[in-house]
């Protein structure tokens, strides 16, 4: 069972910055999930939302995005410095927010990380795909939510199996779908990592789950503490 930071310790420092991927390493987990976007300006950054103080990320310049975030005390990543400090010290999975960029990404990741040290994971399947086409190299994971309701996700992913098991070399899945028993569906021999694990109760049931090969969670302190303990049992 692996832990990874989502967004790094994102209850610890700020989300998807620098300093919270380094806080991450320092408890010592085994991957930091971190989210791309790209500027009008041609840089991938390390943001989650799509837009930053109520502009868009898309339409402004990394100068720009940096004088945003500036106001709230906190400074907005490029990609390839925040693989520079992650390299050899966990794996990452990387989640591209949106299409078209989809080979830069991948290049950079490919220059700084082997290829096993990486995975490109997007809710997008056009995506994964591009990236299955042009880097075949790379490992891809389809991000799987409850955006449209858990039912209507399992029978999607029921109608659509073939294709999404073509498109991704493993899956990471909402934790409510997981309760679901959602992981039925995909086969044992696809890694499965499931997020946002926070609360000691859905950690526990995770970690006794031979099923799962990954936490994702925001509190990795208290995942990496849980898992300490299951394993003293």
């Amino acid at each position: 069972m692996m832990i990874f930071a989502h967004r790094g310790a994102s209850k610890l420092e700020r989300e998807n910055t620098l300093k919270a991927f380094a806080k991450a390493i320092e408890l010592g987990v085994d991957g930091i999930e971190l989210d791309v976007r790209k500027t009008v300006d041609n840089h991938l950054v390390v943001f989650h939302d799509p837009e930053i103080n109520g502009r868009k990320i898309c339409k402004l310049t990394f100068e720009e995005i940096n004088r945003e975030s500036a106001k709230e005390n906190y400074q907005v990543p490029e990609l390839e410095e925040s693989l520079r400090l992650i390299a050899g010290k966990a794996h990452v999975q990387i989640e591209i927010k949106e299409e078209g960029f989809e080979r830069e990404v991948g290049e950079i990741a490919l220059k700084i990380l082997q290829p096993g040290d990486f995975t490109i994971i997007s809710f997008n399947v056009k995506s994964l795909q591009t990236i299955k086409r042009i880097l075949p190299q790379v490992k891809t994971g389809l991000i799987i939510g409850t955006k449209y309701g858990r039912i209507t996700q399992i029978l999607w992913f029921a109608i659509n199996r073939k294709k999404m098991l073509v498109s991704a070399d493993m899956f990471t899945i909402n934790w409510k779908l997981w309760l679901s028993g959602f992981a039925k569906l995909i086969p044992p021999q696809y890694p499965l990592s499931v997020w946002t694990a926070d609360g000691v109760t859905i950690i526990k049931s995770l970690l006794a789950d031979n099923a799962v090969n990954c936490i994702v969670t925001n509190y990795p302190d208290r995942a990496l503490q849980l898992k300490k303990e299951y394993e003293q049992k």
